[in-house]
């Protein structure tokens, strides 16, 4: 990766500071580009409230919009593969990002998303949205990778 000029889309990340960990490969195309949570901070920022039924309570998220990110990895409408570190896997299909704010959040009420609260980074959807009810599976704890659905 290098230092100066890094562009996700039409964003410029910043290079990561001395030591940081990256959290996140993005694939797309020929591109495999890994980010860290300050680069992350960089990209535009939205906010939900939303309950985390596993957790058992309600947080203020701030993260990523999933569109935001599909539309700077030039994937936007296709679905979106979402790994997380503990094995589990996720498709989030295009009609739902591109309509909903499903949101890769990395802050949760203020602060990082500890590990026991399924972070450091985890996609997170509108609780009070009927149609996300059924969707429990789209929640991803631990992400850690994403890449566009072959084939589409």
């Amino acid at each position: 990766m290098a230092a100066a000029g890094l562009r996700l889309g039409s964003y410029r990340l910043l290079p990561p500071l001395p030591g940081e960990k990256r959290l996140l490969t993005l694939e797309f195309g020929h591109v495999k580009m890994s980010v860290t949570r300050t680069q992350l901070l960089a990209l535009p920022t939205a906010t939900l409230t939303t309950r985390h039924a596993q957790l058992g309570r309600t947080f203020t998220y701030q993260g990523v919009l999933l569109r935001t990110l599909a539309s700077a990895m030039h994937t936007l409408g296709q679905d979106m593969r979402v790994y997380g570190s503990n094995g589990y896997v996720a498709t989030i299909a295009a009609q739902d990002y591109m309509t909903a704010p499903i949101i890769l959040a990395h802050t949760a009420d203020g602060k990082p998303i500890s590990i026991l609260e399924k972070g450091p980074l985890t996609i997170v959807l509108p609780s009070k949205t009927p149609r996300f009810e059924q969707k429990g599976d789209y929640w991803v704890w631990f992400v850690n990778r994403m890449t566009p659905v072959p084939g589409h």
